[in-house]
């Protein structure tokens, strides 16, 4: 599969069985490998001694960021230097951030090992480290290649699979096309077919908005104003937080009075593929309200939160922040 993002940035989508095959695709002698720290213990016998491993979110930071220029400046890496990244969604987007600035960008090879950073973070070309809120700090890189490995997959728990089909629901319901179909059909998602549908249907929302500035792919953020609070409150999975966020959205569009997807078919669609939530765990508590004031999409005062109007059709609501924090309180 191959994704052109711009006559400069193409992504290759390779579909693998087993880890092992892995060095057929990544190969070259100038090559540099960061992985996730998890992961140890299965690349042992890499055929490369620069490696460098990261410890997943609490390491996606600026300072991490610095100690990893100083180790590619040790390791002699250049600008035709292959940075390959393996590991999850956190992994990816600080090793693709790495990879965007250091001498102004290098070669990128991403392997998301979980299957939420296959379907998202690894595809599309956003990049982030956090500060002061999440992902605040970033760049648009996509990956020349991004090689999907299954076995990766046979040894995530039920938490993290139900977190990337959280993500694919998500994605088919703002398409309305072949894998909304698989969705409500209860097919299990985990299979390459799926997967390369969710990978085409996310690229056909960003081929013509790489860098997120005409709207087109403002829709992607479909559940993340409440979904990033929740997240940061909470610690739960990012993918299960925005299917939270997804649907505490479409219930306060819905409280406003907007035309909204019924949050309870949602509710209905999500726990046919193993994902429920009880909302009253969030909406009981006002502690996580707070996190919603560092929402990126925020300008001044005023946040724009993406809704679903109907399957395939999003909307924009624009609202003041504490507007939403009072519309909140009363809604629980």
């Amino acid at each position: 599969m191959k994704l052109s993002f711009s006559v400069k940035y193409r992504t290759e989508v390779i579909f693998l069985k087993r880890i092992s095959d892995l060095w057929r695709d990544v190969d070259g002698v100038d090559i540099c490998f960061l992985i996730d720290s998890s992961l140890k213990t299965k690349f042992q016998d890499l055929p490369c001694e620069r490696v460098y491993y990261f410890s997943g979110e609490k390491d996606k930071h600026l300072s991490k960021a610095e100690s990893c220029f100083e180790w590619l400046i040790e390791c002699k890496a250049g600008r035709k230097t292959v940075l390959a990244v393996i590991g999850g969604g956190a992994t990816t987007d600080f090793g693709a951030f790495v990879a965007s600035v250091y001498n102004r960008g290098m070669e990128l090879v991403l392997v998301p090992t979980t299957l939420l950073s296959a379907v998202d973070s690894a595809i599309g070309g956003k990049t982030a480290v956090n500060f002061v809120a999440k992902n605040l700090i970033g760049s648009y890189y996509p990956a020349s290649k991004v090689i999907i490995v299954k076995e990766f997959f046979d040894s995530l728990d039920m938490k993290m699979i139900r977190s990337g089909k959280a993500e694919m629901i998500k994605v088919a319901l703002l398409n309305n096309g072949r894998l909304l179909e698989k969705v409500l059909s209860g097919e299990d998602l985990l299979n390459e077919e799926c997967i390369s549908l969710a990978i085409m249907e996310k690229y056909e929302i960003i081929r013509s908005d790489v860098t997120d500035t005409s709207g087109k792919r403002m829709v992607l953020n479909w559940g993340h104003t409440f979904g990033h609070a929740i997240e940061r409150y909470s610690g739960a999975p990012h993918g299960l937080a925005i299917a939270a966020g997804m649907v505490l959205m479409q219930k306060y569009s819905a409280y406003l009075g907007y035309r909204s997807f019924p949050y309870e078919e949602l509710e209905k669609m999500l726990k046919l593929h193993g994902i429920e939530h009880d909302l009253l765990l969030y909406v009981k508590d006002s502690k996580w309200l707070k996190f919603i004031a560092l929402d990126k999409k925020r300008n001044l005062e005023e946040i724009s939160m993406v809704y679903l109007k109907d399957s395939g059709c999003a909307g924009v609501i624009n609202r003041n922040l504490n507007d939403i924090l009072k519309d909140l309180e009363e809604l629980r």
